[in-house]
């Protein structure tokens, strides 16, 4: 078969369009999972320690508390780290030049998909629940989410310029600590921010008792 200026079809270029589709798929599979996986993994986990939530917002916490919440915080966002550079490095090992080829393309895919997911979350108390949430623990759980939109991009970005390609010293593993200790230590800050912005943005979170 040829085509219309009777030269025959590309084929490398076909299956090159082809294996950019279905990694952008894997991409998107995988965060979707990852999401899931981990979300629902936090969510379970907070009904067997509801009572670090009960309390008025943040500030208010007592330091053990405030230590336990941050500790949690942490975890999940650990999960969520480890997770995603094992996807990356997946990907950069199999590339045959050392890069991800289209990487904004995959990290775009990958960070629309976490956002469409996380735009589903409606938090509106249920008194009716066999365990009722706390303010606490629902503004914990969109704060886990607030902070994956504002971080996401930014350590996909870290992980791949500043622990995959460089080959130089710091090895590779002592660079993915710094990147975790940074990115732990922003994550940490921002959590009071975007504790206080959330009834802001998720007005149903008021309606839940303190």
């Amino acid at each position: 078969m040829q085509a219309t200026n009777g030269t025959p079809p590309d084929a490398t270029r076909f299956f090159y369009h082809l294996r950019l589709l279905v990694s952008l798929i894997v991409i998107v599979l995988a965060q979707g999972f990852i999401t899931l996986i981990i979300g629902g993994g936090t969510s379970f986990m907070l009904l067997f320690s509801s009572h670090y939530f009960w309390g008025d917002l943040a500030h208010v916490y007592p330091p053990d508390k405030l230590l336990w919440i941050g500790v949690n915080f942490l975890m999940a966002g650990g999960a969520f780290a480890l997770s995603w550079i094992g996807v990356w490095w997946m990907l950069y090992g199999l590339s045959e030049d050392g890069r991800i080829r289209w990487f904004p393309l995959h990290l775009l895919f990958a960070y629309l998909t976490f956002v469409i997911l996380f735009l589903q979350i409606n938090p509106v108390y249920n008194p009716d629940a066999m365990i009722p949430a706390s303010a606490g623990q629902s503004t914990f759980l969109v704060c886990m989410g607030m902070s994956v939109v504002v971080l996401f991009p930014f350590y996909s970005i870290g992980v791949y310029s500043f622990v995959l390609k460089p080959a130089a010293r710091p090895g590779k593993r002592y660079r993915f600590l710094l990147l975790c200790l940074l990115f732990a230590a922003a994550g940490l800050a921002l959590l009071p921010f975007l504790w206080h912005l959330a009834p802001s943005l998720y007005p149903g979170l008021l309606s839940f008792p303190e």
